[in-house]
């Protein structure tokens, strides 16, 4: 017979384990912490509702969620990462699985596996299933890090190899539209992360956050028209009327130290200190017809929080790269559509 204290013991720490059916962004709320030496705007406790278009994000990426494919075409700073961050510590928690984290360039996953390394520091749950750096018996380095029930392991994009070896249940492809387009004539680089997913079919999940680049060659918008197409709303504060944020629609004050935002349905116009409660419940349009595993989701600059980059900042932004372009000076424009607006740039 057991002991009864070895019988409590056992209760209490399977009290302590999460729901294995908790969403990622409830998962998320619970025990995310932003570390705050890893660089973000906001740093400390995690709450979905800074930033609430999130949560529909994070439950597409969830277990409980049908499809296969994730596609987040976004404005930089605006989502796309931390949502990647909750979405693998939560795997680590809750679903342990090996994981494949993929950056376009070899620079770019050095600063991501750093962050992910003060991720797993800040959070008590991470920090007791990870192996340790020291450790003899597990693998933690800079594009390795072992977990109980699996492994993350950070590659790029541009050798054929990197995503060749590794089985993996997850695949997150960050920036895919700076990747090159066909690695190492082996092939596109979706196909070829999404291979090593073979034999998960029936609980795979990928996850494509990325800035759009040129209209017709970019990676990231042939993903979103595959999926569900949905786009970011806000709620006008006058008359409650759900719609997008168009940047063109943006009226600059009389003195020009201030840009205002009119609703589309009454004419009402919105302030920068209005975004709270516009953005409060993180609609996003219907889903349309899609290709039935992907989820896509695009979503621009204007959505940043308040005490973020402004709308007199972008509409400023804007001006002076408006100038160039009138020079024959295309560059600033492009990365104003790109990574500001979440828009292709027609050439």
């Amino acid at each position: 017979m057991t002991p009864a204290y070895l019988t409590i013991d056992a209760a209490f720490a399977r009290g302590l384990e999460p729901d294995p059916n908790m969403t990622v962004d409830k998962w998320s709320d619970e025990y995310m912490i932003i570390p705050k030496d890893s660089g973000a705007n906001e740093y400390g406790k995690y709450r979905t509702s800074r930033t609430p278009h999130a949560r529909e994000v994070m439950l597409a990426l969830s277990d409980s969620h049908p499809c296969k494919r994730v596609v987040l075409m976004g404005a930089s700073q605006m989502l796309k990462t931390q949502v990647g961050l909750n979405w693998f510590a939560c795997t680590v928690h809750q679903s342990p699985a090996n994981f494949l984290w993929i950056m376009p360039t070899g620079k770019l996953a050095k600063r991501t596996s750093a962050r992910i390394a003060k991720t797993i520091a800040a959070i008590p749950q991470l920090v007791e299933r990870v192996a340790s750096p020291r450790s003899r018996d597990s693998v933690n380095t800079l594009d390795t890090k072992d977990y109980i029930g699996g492994s993350l392991f950070i590659v790029t994009a541009g050798a054929a190899a990197n995503l060749a070896e590794v089985p993996a249940r997850r695949v997150l492809f960050d920036e895919v539209d700076r990747a090159e387009s066909n690695v190492n004539g082996e092939g596109d680089p979706v196909s070829l992360a999404e291979a090593r997913q073979t034999t998960f079919e029936r609980n795979r999940k990928s996850y494509f956050p990325s800035s759009p680049t040129i209209d017709g060659e970019s990676i990231i918008q042939a993903l979103y028209e595959k999926g569900s197409k949905r786009v970011a709303l806000a709620e006008c504060v006058h008359c409650g009327h759900a719609q997008p944020l168009e940047f063109e629609r943006l009226v600059p004050s009389e003195d020009g130290q201030d840009v205002m935002y009119p609703c589309v349905e009454c004419g009402a116009c919105h302030f920068e200190s209005d975004k709270n409660r516009m953005f409060a419940n993180g609609l996003w349009s219907a889903p349309l017809d899609a290709d039935g595993e992907t989820e896509s989701f695009t979503i621009s600059g204007m959505f940043l929080p308040y005490g973020w980059k402004s709308w007199l900042a972008l509409y400023r932004e804007y001006q002076k790269a408006k100038e160039l372009l009138e020079e024959g000076k295309e560059e600033k424009m492009i990365a104003f559509y790109n990574t500001r607006l979440a828009r292709c740039w027609a050439r």
